[in-house]
Parts: C-alpha cells; sequence; structure tokens
C-alpha cells in the first residue's frame, strides 16, 4: 500500500505553540496504537512495518519527537514531558484510549507513558527497548554513553557529522552497506532488501530534517535519570516485551531486566531474531498482544 503525503505529514499546534509531526494510516474507526520510533529516526519508520500494522485492523501513528522531522524543538525537555504531548495529539484525534510501542530508542518513551498516563493506555509494548541506563547498562554503547555524559560538545560534533552523512541518501546508502555485514544474519536480510533499506534511509534522513540539534538532545533524555522507576509503571497496565537475542544493538540482557522490573510484563525474548528483524518477522503477534 502506498500512503500520500497527507497521511505521512500531518500535523498539530500544541497549546504551547510547538507542531508536532505524526503519521496517521489505516482506518479512521479502528483502534489506535501509537508508534515511538528509534535513534536517529522519525515518524516515517511506521511506513516501515504499516502495512502489516493495518491489516491487523489497527490505525497507526508515527509521531516524531521534539527536534526531529516535522516536530519543533524543544529546550530543556525531559523524558516525562513526552506523554503531555501525546494526550494532546490523542485529545485532538478524539482518542479516549490507545495502546503504545517503542522500538529502540522509542523504548523510554514508551515506559514514560506507561508510567504516567496507565489510565489512557489499552497496552503499552516495548520493541527491542532501550532502558534506563542507570538500571540496565550491560552490553549498551557505553562508549557513545560516556561521550553524552562527560562531553556533550564532542556528541554534538559527532550529531553534526551523521546528520550531514543521512541527509545525503547516496552517502548513507555507502555507509550502511559496510555497516550490514557486520549485523546478524536475520538483520541482513531485512536491510538487504531494497524497499526496506529505501525506506530506512528516508525515515533516517528525516530524522535530521532541522539539523542535528534534536537527534544530539535526545542523547541527554538517555543518559539522564528518567524522573521515574520501571517498577512503579501500574501493575493494572498490561505491558509486553519482544527483543531478539541476537541484537547487537540493545542487547537481550536489558529486556530480560526490564521485564522483572515491570510489574505486569510479558517477557517474548526470540532466538532467532536481531535489532531490526524481530519487528520485521513479528509484528503481528506484537500488535496482537497489545490490542484488547
Amino acid at each position: 500500500m502506498i500512503f500520500n503525503d497527507e497521511k505521512i505529514n500531518k500535523t498539530i499546534k500544541l497549546k504551547d505553540g510547538r507542531r508536532l509531526g505524526f503519521t496517521d494510516l489505516g482506518d479512521p474507526n479502528s483502534k489506535p496504537i501509537f508508534h515511538f520510533h528509534g535513534f536517529p529516526g522519525s515518524r516515517l519508520e511506521s511506513l516501515l512495518i504499516a502495512n502489516k500494522v493495518i491489516d491487523k485492523g489497527i490505525r497507526f501513528l508515527g509521531v516524531d519527537r521534539p527536534g526531529m522531522g516535522l516536530s519543533d524543538f524543544k529546550k530543556k525537555r525531559v523524558l516525562l514531558d513526552w506523554p503531555d504531548d501525546i494526550i494532546e495529539l490523542a485529545d485532538f484525534l478524539g482518542f479516549d484510549k490507545f495502546s503504545v510501542e517503542g522500538i529502540s530508542g522509542g523504548g523510554p518513551y514508551a515506559a514514560v507513558c506507561a508510567y504516567k498516563i496507565p489510565e489512557r493506555l489499552n497496552a503499552c509494548a516495548f520493541i527491542g527497548g532501550l532502558g534506563p541506563l542507570n538500571q540496565t547498562s550491560e552490553g549498551v554503547n557505553k562508549l557513545l554513553f560516556f561521550m553524552v555524559r562527560r562531553f556533550f560538545w564532542l556528541f554534538r560534533v559527532y550529531t553534526y557529522f551523521q546528520a550531514r552523512t543521512n541527509i545525503d541518501l547516496v552517502k548513507a546508502e555507502k555507509n550502511i552497506k559496510k555497516y550490514i555485514p557486520r549485523l546478524p544474519e536475520p538483520d541482513r536480510m531485512v536491510l538487504n532488501e531494497p524497499k526496506n533499506l529505501s525506506l530506512f534511509l528516508k525515515e533516517t534522513a528525516e530524522a535530521f530534517r532541522q539539523g542535528s540539534k534534536g537527534p544530539a538532545y535526545e542523547g541527554k533524555i538517555y543518559t539522564n535519570p528518567w524522573g521515574f522507576n520501571l517498577e512503579d509503571i501500574s501493575p493494572k497496565l498490561k505491558v509486553a516485551i519482544w527483543h531478539g537475542e541476537l541484537d547487537i544493538n540493545v542487547p537481550v540482557s536489558m529486556g530480560r531486566e526490564m521485564c522483572k522490573l515491570i510489574p505486569n510484563c510479558t517477557g517474548n525474548f526470540l532466538p532467532n531474531e536481531g535489532h531490526y528483524s524481530i519487528a520485521f518477522n513479528h509484528i503481528e503477534e506484537i500488535i496482537d498482544s497489545i490490542t484488547l
């Protein structure tokens, strides 16, 4: 299915004057699920799995985070601010209840919604999701996050060059094709598919539409204290963790630890899946796990 610009380039104006960008895909009368993209990423990431999700009878909405895609940058934002943006968007669209899921770097954003607005959620899922680094840091790229904590100026330089590379799709494709051979086989199979690779490059480039400031600030969100503990998520809320045991981006040990900490959590740890492949190969099951 091909989606037109009207569906993939939507915005609303929030109460504080900022724009929030999002995609709105599927039957307007079906059950809504918000998709929180990885890092760096954008609302366009939702297009990678949208057709399978929509076939499950879901209204699927990908949301740009501040400073990425079509969403305006927000100074001094913290993770706990995110649910307020989602509530404004949900109210604008007329959603009383909805589900959320976050892939990779979108995991913290799903978690904070589960903590702060459980009464608005049907369920929540983490798909290869990043956990709080003060609680579950084993195997994560410690050098990168050390740079964020101690030398943020250097991380800003890093994201500046990331932006320059990723907005040039030809250069970005050359770089990712050097990276793909280092991935486990299930991830290689996903990214070697031309259609998937093309969408992946475009949605990553969209993260840098406004430059590198927004993506750079994401690093602070991940490394700063989240402002809550996973143990404090409501036990009444259904949470599902889906994680590939071959994941080299966010190791499965992080997913297992998060599952222990979250009160009402079901863990799905798949031995033959990686960081990218788990969503492509199991999105129907994932959607079933958070659809009531």
